[in-house]
Formats: C-alpha cells, structure tokens, sequence
C-alpha cells in the first residue's frame, strides 16, 4: 500500500492530534510511504519533530529521543527564550493567590538548526522544486508590496489610535497585555475606518475598560488604497484576466472588522468587475475548487474576494491567475500556502501576486518582515543568502513577535521592502510601474495563441504535450505561411479547421502529424493519412469509430 499526503502534510505535524495520530496509523499498517508538501517548515525546529516520529520512528530512537522529548529536541536544533520574573517581597500577604516569588516562563521561537536536514533529512528527503517537474512552467511575477500614502483624515485617526495604546500600555500594571492588540489594530483599522468597533479590555475582576474609540470617516469617500486596488484590478480585467483579493478580517468573530461587504463595493465601480465573496459557509471544503471554477467560467464572474485560510490548501486557482494581498496573515505558513494557489502545474497564463499596505504604519512593517522572513523559506529551498540563512537560523523571531519588539525599542524597521523592489525581475517592475496608467491591450504572441489553442482543442495529453514542446517552432512556421489552415491577419492567428481536416478529422494524431510535418520537414497528403487511419481500422477486430481513444492511439504510433 502506498500513501500520497500532498499539501496537507503540514496540517499533520501536531502530536497528540487526532489528523497526526491518523497519519501515524496510515504509516504503520502501509509497506511504502511518499509524503509530499511545499511546507515542511513554518519556521521551527518543532514543525518536524512528530513529523518524523511517525514516519522515521527508528531513527529517532537511534538518536536518544522519546516520543514526549519535544522540549529536548528544541533545545538540541532549535531556539527556546526563558524569561524569568522575580516578584518583589511586600510583606506577609506577597503570596497569597502565588503570585509572588519567582516565575520562569518559556517560549519557542523560529530557528532551524542545519543539522537537521543533514540528520534526519537528507537520507529521506527529496527536494524538488515545480520548475523541476513542469515542462513548460509559466512566469511566476512576484511584485514588491506597493506602498500607498493614507489619507490626511485617516492618518489622525491612526496616529490617534497608536497614542490611546501607547498611553494606556505606559499607565496600567498590565499595560504590557496591550502590545498584542495594538498590532492587531494596528494593521487592521486603516483597511476599515468606516464599521471599526472600539477595542476594549478584560480586567482581573471581570469588568472591561474602554482603551479606543475609533473616529469613523464617511462611507462615501474612497480611501487611497482602495483606489490603488481599483487601479490594478482595471488593468487585469482589461487583458482578461481573473482575480483573488485576499483579506484577513472576514467578521468571524467581530461583526464591524468584516471587510469583504466594502471591498466588493468599492471593486464593483470598476466598469466591468463582477464579485463575488467566498466565505466559509459558501459551500463545501471540498467543493470550493468547483465553486470557484463555476463563477469564473461558467458565470462570468471575475473578482473573487476571499480570506487566505480558506484557500491555503487543498485548492487549485487556475481560473485566477491573479493573486493581490489586500492585507495579510500573521503565519508565513498561510501567506506561502496561498501564494501558489494559482501557480500550479496547468496554468496557461502568467501568475502575478500583488501586495498592497499602507505607507508608515504597521502594515508596512509586517510587509518588511514577510519580505524578510520569506529570505528563510529560500534558504530552506536552496536559495541561500546570508540574510536568508540567519532568519533561518531564527535570530529574528516570529511576525508579531518581532513587530511588538520594534515598537518597544522604537526602532523603526528598514531595508526588506526597498532590498525587494531592486532584487525584482524586469517583468515585476514593468507591472508596477504600469499601473494605473493607460495602455493598449496587450495582444497576445502567435505561439501565446497557438499554445492556448492547442490547450483547449487537443484532447489527448500526449499529442499535447509533444506539440507544446515544439510550440516556438510551429509557431515560426505558421508565420512563414508553412503550415496549410494556419494565417495570421495582423497579429491574430486564425484557424481553418474545416480547410485544414475535413468536416471531421479523424485523431489527435491526425492533428500531431500535420502540424509536426513542417518541423520535420515532411509533406504527408491528406489522402494518404486517411488511407493509413483506414487501414488501422480495418485491421481491428472490432470495427471503432474514427473518435475512438484506441483507435487514435494506434493512429498515432504511425508516425512516430
């Protein structure tokens, strides 16, 4: 028995958990396992320590660890950070509910010793990357997050907002409980300055205080970001392209920090915009791929507005090559996830992922620190840098955690986001600077249309696939006027299939070797095939139509 666990290999990696003890069963009772995953790190030691257990178990015991000895494992390859607290004496009562003395606390933080994979990995592990085992991969464009000034209204608002926490952190016992939220609001407010609700919080006796009242602007005017959306949004409708918006506040668990509702408003002015919002309750987990795949195509649909956490895995984007973080997840394993949803093995057009935040806040330090943690996925992969390997090594810590700690120091967070716009490729800072600007619709290459023509008119995947690889090269042909049935009229190339095969061509095959004659520099006469199909079919034992999947197969090994 064999077992493929794909993506979902990261959701495995728990230990007492009912999905990480269903994979140990599955290995247990199995001769061979393959686990495959793009993520088998989120960034610590941890993240593989019951991963091998349940699938290396010997190994682990060769290496002195029992089941239960995690904490031992970070400390060997990974980081821990122990803060101890010492209670001043005030007295007889200083202990009387255990809060005096001492108290020792411990966290796990990012970091990932190398001798990890030379350990445990590299004798059974295989690093190979979808460029690797896609023939023809599309260009992946990954443009640097666009910064965008916040409205001078919006602007008070926030700074009033950051001076309520920082005021309240400075003047109770507990202020330090508010670093968290600060954040959080932080980098959610300016997307939503219209519905906010106030923030307030939970004291020991139960009762609650008021830390922040949002100032909330009119919801007739249109915020700066929104308008920078619109821009980007315009443009890929204008070359046909389909989109996924992702957003992080949904309304799950505070009605008034539900963005979906705006975005779609603010996306419908756009001459052309359909949207539609995916929720959880939308449909089915394991039918969201087909849910997706009908409003796109079938109901023309070409907006789609949904959180990252419902699409991280599991779920193929193919109908939305388009990818724009409206704002983003705290876990890079989410942010990475959803990512490539759309750059998949199939995809016929080029994937852009687009990222927005605001200008001097604290959306733009989390895009420098996504854009720095994303250095250590690359040094995992192979890419290394030497800022990628010392994220790796987990000299940062995690987003929050590094966030809250700049706020402390005051320090202000420099250099990833500027390093990713110069390290970008040609074709990424091309789409950035585009934006917004008018421009002529881009017409597609004649081998872009050939190449899209044969996706969707061959049906068999060989014939396909020998076709795509010679796709330049018949392309070139056409051009020249080399291939019967083939013209370009300006820069469109049209198809006379009726000319070229009859009222009903008889294969695939038919197809491969009338296309394939000018590379290999062969005339075959359209009687001549016809006789050879002929032929084949008549030497069957049962008399098949010329559709006949056996019988086109056995039409294309003549001319091989």
């Amino acid at each position: 028995m064999e077992i493929t666990s794909k993506s979902y290999l990261s959701l495995l990696k728990g230990g007492m958990t009912a999905q990480g003890n269903s994979l140990g069963s599955l290995v247990a009772i199995s001769k061979k396992v393959i686990a495959g995953t793009g993520t088998l790190f989120g960034g610590r030691a941890e993240d593989v320590y019951y991963l091998l257990w349940r699938m290396f178990p010997t190994e682990m015991v060769r290496a002195g660890f029992k089941f239960s000895d995690v904490r031992s494992w970070n400390e060997q390859y990974g980081n821990i950070e122990v803060t101890t607290i010492s209670y001043e004496d005030k007295g007889e009562y200083s202990n009387k509910l255990s809060r005096g003395g001492v108290k020792r606390t411990e966290k796990i933080l990012p970091g990932i010793s190398p001798f990890v994979f030379s350990k445990f990995l590299m004798q059974n592990a295989l690093l190979v990357r979808l460029v690797d085992v896609w023939p023809d991969p599309v260009e992946l464009v990954n443009v640097p997050t666009i910064l965008v000034e916040m409205d001078e209204e919006l602007k008070e608002s926030y700074q009033a907002m950051e001076h309520d926490f920082l005021r309240a952190i400075e003047s109770r016992e507990d202020g330090h409980k508010l670093y968290l939220p600060l954040t959080n609001n932080g980098v959610a407010f300016p997307d939503n300055p219209f519905t906010y609700p106030e923030v307030t919080v939970k004291n020991e006796d139960g009762t609650r205080d008021l830390i922040w009242t949002p100032k909330r602007l009119d919801e007739d005017r249109l915020l700066n970001k929104e308008r920078k959306l619109q821009e980007i949004l315009k443009d890929e409708i204008a070359e046909g392209r389909s989109s996924i918006v992702y957003v992080r506040d949904t309304g799950s668990s505070v009605e008034g920090r539900d963005i979906q509702p705006r975005l779609q408003h603010v996306i419908e002015q756009i001459p052309g915009a359909k949207v539609a919002i995916l929720r959880s309750n939308t449909t089915k987990t394991d039918e969201r791929s087909d849910w997706l795949k009908r409003k796109v195509e079938q109901e023309g649909y070409n907006v789609i507005i949904v959180s990252q956490e419902l699409v991280k895995v599991g779920l193929d984007l193919l109908c939305t090559p388009t990818l724009i973080y409206y704002q983003f997840s705290w876990s890079l394993f989410t942010l990475n996830q959803s990512s490539r949803r759309a750059w998949r093995i199939g995809q016929t057009e080029e994937c852009r992922i687009y990222y927005l935040s605001y200008k001097d806040t604290y959306q733009e330090a989390m895009a420098q620190l996504i854009a720095q943690k994303n250095k250590a996925a690359a040094a995992i992969n192979g890419e290394l840098s030497s800022d990628g390997l010392s994220a790796m090594l987990g000299d940062e810590g995690d987003l929050q955690a590094m966030l809250i700690k700049s706020i402390k120091s005051g320090e202000k967070l420099k250099g990833s986001t500027e390093a990713w716009v110069a390290e970008t490729s040609d074709r990424a800072r091309e789409l950035l600077s585009g934006i917004g600007k008018k421009k002529a619709p881009r017409i597609p290459s004649v081998s872009e249309q050939f190449e899209s023509w044969l996706n969707t008119q061959i049906e068999s995947v060989p014939t396909r696939n020998v076709l795509l690889r010679h796709c330049e090269k018949i392309a070139g042909f056409i051009q020249k006027g080399a291939v019967p049935g083939f013209t370009v009229k300006g820069k469109s190339l049209e198809i006379d299939l009726v000319d070229v095969f009859g009222m009903d061509h008889v294969a695939d095959a038919y197809i491969l070797n009338h296309l394939m004659s000018a590379v290999r520099g062969k005339k075959e006469e359209t009687s001549t095939l016809e006789t050879k199909v002929v032929e084949v079919k008549v030497n069957t034992t049962k008399k098949r139509k010329a559709k006949d999947p056996i019988a086109g197969q056995l039409a294309f090994s003549l001319f091989d």
